[in-house]
């Protein structure tokens, strides 16, 4: 008998395609963190920020970048808050001074309020990036309290023409927080009124004003100033107010002090606190007169007397 084998041919079919074309990419990246801008009266603070814009695939004709106002209820200025205390900022398309102020939709943008090019208008089949910069700047001259003061806003990106708002598709966006620190500022200083280097102690004084006293802060905590009396601090004899004292040791006289009107009182190791304040100052500094009284003596010895005061200014 004879056998018969079939043979079974199976044809596998493989098509092969083009490969599917990548997605389109048009995107952008701000640095992680937060803008840290150091801010002080003095001086202006001025932070550049990168952006990068990513794009690949087909062409992008027209794009922009905008940025809204944050938590404040107008561009200008944009306000950063610590409490009830606002500093002005503002974000800029070029490095100060600048006008070029960055703004978004639905406000109506010239040129000036946004970030703009060229680029990506041809199709791109590999990441195309390119780097834009825009500017947070503080200006001096705001005398604020000391403190980190807070902001959010939100960059985007936009495909269409800056200046026609029915073009205008949101594309991406990214939040950035906003850091403003205001640098603590406490200064003293004294205007000495003339002649009273050399005074006559045989005669007495009432309320002589012997200088202007002008201090300012902004410690967020308030501040204190003190006058220290050198003759009191070094002491040993149980004194309780200054006084002037001989050169060689051999006399004194006492005196007192008015500060800003009121007596100077409470001292304490040759030290009494004349201002104790939980405010900031004005900017234009703020006046004090101090003044002296004492009853001059006839019978004091011969010679010179000294007393040095020390006023002290210090954040609490």
């Amino acid at each position: 008998m004879i056998k018969r084998r079939s043979l079974s041919v199976f044809i596998f079919l493989i098509t092969i395609t083009a490969g599917t074309p990548a997605a389109d990419i048009f995107g952008f990246n701000a640095p992680p963190g937060g803008v840290y801008l150091n801010c002080s009266f003095e001086q202006n603070s001025e932070v550049k920020v990168d952006i990068t814009v990513e794009h690949e695939g087909v062409g992008i004709s027209s794009w922009f970048i905008a940025a809204d106002e944050g938590a404040s209820s107008s561009y200008e200025p944009r306000q950063l808050v610590s409490g009830g205390n606002t500093l002005n900022y503002q974000i800029y398309k070029s490095a100060s001074p600048s006008t070029e102020i960055i703004k978004a939709p639905p406000e109506v943008l010239a040129l000036s309020n946004v970030v703009t090019s060229a680029d990506f208008s041809s199709a791109a089949a590999t990441t195309e990036t390119q780097t834009f910069s825009i500017y947070f700047y503080a200006s001096s001259g705001q005398f604020i309290p000391a403190g980190t003061y807070t902001d959010t806003i939100t960059l985007y990106l936009y495909e269409g023409d800056y200046s026609n708002a029915g073009t205008h598709v949101p594309v991406d966006s990214v939040s950035i927080t906003v850091n403003g620190r205001m640098a603590r500022l406490i200064d003293i200083y004294s205007i000495r009124e003339p002649g009273i280097r050399f005074m006559d102690l045989t005669i007495s004084q009432s309320n002589k004003l012997i200088a202007t006293v002008n201090e300012r802060s902004n410690s967020a905590t308030g501040y204190t100033v003190s006058v220290t009396s050198y003759n009191l601090e070094n002491d040993s004899g149980g004194a309780t107010a200054p006084f002037f004292l001989h050169s060689s040791g051999t006399g004194s006289l006492g005196y007192s002090l008015t500060y800003d009107g009121t007596l100077v009182g409470g001292w304490s190791s040759g030290s009494a606190f004349i201002t104790d304040s939980n405010a900031t100052t004005l900017p234009e500094w703020l006046s004090k007169e101090l003044r002296i009284s004492y009853s001059g003596s006839p019978v004091l010895p011969a010679g010179d007397y000294e007393d040095i005061l020390t006023l002290t200014i210090s954040a609490k």
